[in-house]
């Protein structure tokens, strides 16, 4: 703590002194929330990038929020990922709601690296 924080509060209950000290902070904190969801809800996989790098980097961003006290659920956080992904996981994509399958993030990132490879070679396939 600063000297002149130290001198402001040198008379405060301890109660007090964390409400004060939230309020400072906490507006802080609620910046950094707003920032990492507009990157999380803005973030689209883009075309020739790796999907390991996108996925991990989404997943990243639900940690962060999570460190910042606003926990998401792992549904949720599977369907952002699920929306973020390219046109060419469409049916990747229709699969997995048509057979109801439930994973956390990282079974989704273990399932998306199975199904990449042959995305990928069927892509380079039609060329």
């Amino acid at each position: 703590m600063s000297p002149e924080l130290q001198r402001q509060h040198e008379n405060t209950d301890a109660h007090t002194m964390i409400i004060l000290l939230k309020e400072l902070f906490d507006n802080a904190s609620r910046i950094e929330m707003y920032k990492i969801f507009k990157e999380l809800f803005h973030c689209k996989m883009t075309k020739g990038s790796l999907m390991n790098t996108h996925v991990l980097k989404m997943i990243g961003y639900i940690e962060k929020l999570g460190e910042l006290d606003f926990v998401i659920d792992h549904e949720l956080g599977v369907e952002l990922v699920l929306l973020s992904l390219p046109q060419n996981f469409s049916q990747f994509i229709i699969n997995y709601h048509m057979n109801k399958l439930d994973s956390i993030l990282l079974e989704l990132f273990n399932i998306l690296k199975t199904v990449e490879g042959p995305l990928r070679k069927k892509k380079t396939q039609f060329l």
